[in-house]
């Protein structure tokens, strides 16, 4: 073989590891991935765990995203909290109020949407039950992070616009030596959402899942890139004769 037809060779070889590497990779995400909803799914359909349950299972750093928890405590409506958000195209808020729990824990608690004209409680009869509760939701870990873009949160009007915990604990003068939940509750949907609120919102669980479209995209470049190889040695044998 000529030298070009080595070079073409070696280039195929090396760029067909690459691809296939590459496939493989995405391979292991896609088990690693469906293991994940697997997870998922079975922590929603499972019933829910105690709030203190909870808290053991996150101070021994375990997994515990989209862990059912159940939690009993009293709402301290007067820190309420609201983080602006839209459900079905309509401008409002969640509404997140501290739970002083039985366990003396603070926990944070989304109650739900409400439209932007009743932001205020006022406007809302029956929104904020009073004495102990008992509620059931979702945990998410506490999310901290703001955008490139997105603006500052207006502590004086009480509108966030991202998660600031350590903001939002102090706006809800929650004492610097109380102990904190790391997580959130999302309450449940159900039969009184929608003549209630907050109406409580399902989280989303869905977890995107395109690695073996991915793979296949890689394995099927790596065939393509054979073809052509095999198309250009055979041209350059042909100018060679």
């Amino acid at each position: 073989m000529t030298g070009r037809i080595w070079q073409v060779v070696i280039a195929t070889v090396l760029g067909v590891a690459l691809l296939l590497g590459l496939g493989a990779w995405q391979l292991q995400r896609l088990a690693w991935k469906e293991a994940l909803i697997a997870e998922r799914e079975q922590r929603l359909s499972a019933p829910p765990v105690s709030l203190d349950a909870a808290l053991k299972e996150f101070d021994a750093d375990r997994s515990v995203e989209f862990l059912k928890v159940k939690a009993q405590g009293t709402f301290q409506h007067d820190a309420e909290l609201f983080v602006l958000t839209t459900e079905g195209g309509v401008p409002g808020f969640q509404v997140v109020t501290p739970l002083a729990s039985k366990e003396g824990v603070i926990v944070l608690v989304d109650r739900g949407f409400v439209p932007e004209p009743l932001k205020d409680a006022k406007r809302r009869p029956d929104s904020q039950p009073a004495g102990d509760i008992e509620v059931t939701g979702i945990l998410r870990r506490h999310v901290q992070g703001r955008g490139a873009f997105t603006p500052d949160n207006d502590t004086a009007g009480n509108i966030w616009y991202w998660w600031d915990i350590p903001a939002m604990l102090a706006f809800a003068h929650v004492a610097p030596d109380q102990r904190v939940a790391p997580f959130v509750l999302h309450l449940e949907p159900d039969s009184a959402a929608g003549r209630t609120l907050p109406s409580p919102v399902s989280v989303d669980e869905n977890l995107t899942n395109n690695h073996l479209q991915y793979a296949l995209t890689w394995f099927a470049l790596a065939v393509l890139l054979i073809v052509m190889s095999a198309l250009l040695i055979r041209q350059i044998r042909r100018k060679g004769d």
